[in-house]
């Protein structure tokens, strides 16, 4: 395993790859409020910055975390504005609804020695709102502030983890009932799909399909495929919905224009346990290559939310001068929200709620992923293998993006790109969470 090596980087500590997660993991928060602020607002305090901060003064003030479900809520993490001079005093209130309270700490007492995250142990409790009431701090300052530099929720979602699958064709099993798809010599196209309980399974039990694969349906699954794309896309997926594509290997993209092994277009996509080893055939010139890419626009207007991309293997042939005549992937993931990217049209609700966990990461060019508009982008446990000027940009159209400690970095990237999260990232994104539950 690399050892994570962040040379511009070292204030961010060492970042590895940790190992299977425990039941209590770190629930995503997706938005802070406050009764009131000095001008530094709520948002500081989910931000991932140490430096940045929520700060208000008096007795009684409040923060609120939105978790997005509800879950079991085990314990809390703050750290605190000159934490290590001082000692906060507060309150820790749990709320389904955000209307009634249950207070499950009470007058509790920051330590006064570290500007770091402190652990607070609560009454595991069901809750999707998370509240901090401050009670000043022990400073000779009258106005008694409440500053929080960076707060995390742990605990669990009542679900199991997602199922592991062993990596590539052959890694999930044929269910019964499913479509036997033979070999294929031309482009394969689906557009028969099921339902969100009972979704059409395309098993190709290792066939080759020459030609990609195209698919219009909703409520599919395309799994155990080697596919030869022989054009610019392996598998588009075209706006749909509760699209699962897992255990395929895709090669032989091939340009000009943009290259992408996956296309997709809609909500609930799963994105499992595929390969994309040296995938572009040729010389790729000055064409764009991504393992994956999804966008809005007029003629594809759905902006995508509830997306796993999770498992895949994904990596080209080194390219550390960024040679265009070298077939290597440019971003692992590229997704440009509503009016992003030069796209015009399309919904305007916007992308959300996404998770890219446990996949391998090769070499890119600017960054490994790029959101451009999408919120609520859970990035943890995957390994960053390759080399870029950074491991990911998410630019001012997209909020909640974290970035979690438990990725691993390799020593081919300059920087992260984005703040560092602390701690475990989440199994599933809470929107995920969210729909398969009702």
């Amino acid at each position: 395993m690399l050892t994570a090596v962040l040379g511009v980087c070292a204030a961010l500590g060492s970042m590895a790859l940790h190992g299977p997660p425990a039941a209590t993991a770190t629930l995503p928060i997706l938005a802070a409020t406050a009764d009131t602020h000095d001008g530094n607002g709520p948002a500081g305090a989910i931000d991932g910055d140490l430096s940045t901060r929520w700060s208000a003064a008096g007795a009684g003030v409040w923060i609120r975390f939105d978790l997005g479900s509800v879950a079991t809520v085990e314990s809390v993490a703050l750290a605190w504005h000159d934490g290590d001079r001082r000692r906060a005093s507060f309150d820790v209130q749990l709320s389904e609804d955000g209307s009634a309270w249950s207070t499950v700490l009470s007058r509790a007492t920051s330590s006064g020695r570290t500007l770091g995250l402190e652990t607070y142990d609560l009454a595991d409790g069901p809750a999707r709102y998370l509240r901090i009431i401050g009670h000043g701090n022990n400073s000779a300052d009258s106005a008694k502030w409440t500053s929080i530099t960076e707060a995390t929720v742990s605990g669990s979602t009542g679900t199991q983890p997602p199922p592991k699958q062993t990596l590539g064709v052959g890694g999930v099993a044929t269910p019964a009932g499913a479509i036997l798809v033979p070999p294929q010599d031309s482009r394969y196209k689906i557009s028969s799909g099921g339902t969100a309980a009972a979704p059409k399974v395309y098993d190709c039990q290792g066939n080759t399909i020459r030609g990609g694969v195209l698919i219009t349906a909703d409520h599919v699954v395309l799994q155990n495929c080697r596919v030869d794309a022989r054009q610019q896309y392996g598998i588009y997926s075209d706006n749909n919905t509760g699209v699962t594509i897992q255990n395929n290997d895709i090669k032989g993209v091939k340009g000009p224009g943009d290259l992408n092994a996956i296309t997709f277009f809609g909500d609930g996509h799963q994105i499992l346990y595929n390969t994309a080893i040296n995938f572009v055939t040729g010389d790729p010139g000055d064409s764009h290559t991504d393992f994956v890419q999804t966008w809005v626009s007029s003629s594809h207007p759905i902006a995508s939310d509830d997306v796993q991309i999770r498992g895949n293997k994904a990596i080209g042939p080194p390219n550390p001068d960024r040679d265009h005549s070298i077939p290597s992937i440019h971003q692992f993931l590229m997704a440009e929200d509503y009016g992003r990217g030069g796209n015009s049209g399309g919904n305007t609700d916007g992308m959300r709620n996404w998770i890219i966990a446990d996949n391998e990461i090769g070499d890119s060019w600017n960054q490994a992923i790029k959101v451009d508009g999408p919120d609520q982008v859970f990035i943890t446990r995957n390994r960053f293998v390759g080399s870029s000027t950074r491991v990911a940009e998410a630019t001012s159209a997209s909020t909640g993006v974290k970035f979690y400690r438990d990725n691993q970095v390799g020593p081919g990237y300059r920087s992260v790109g984005i703040p560092v999260t602390a701690g475990p990232g989440p199994l599933t994104p809470v929107g995920v969470l969210r729909s398969r539950t009702g």
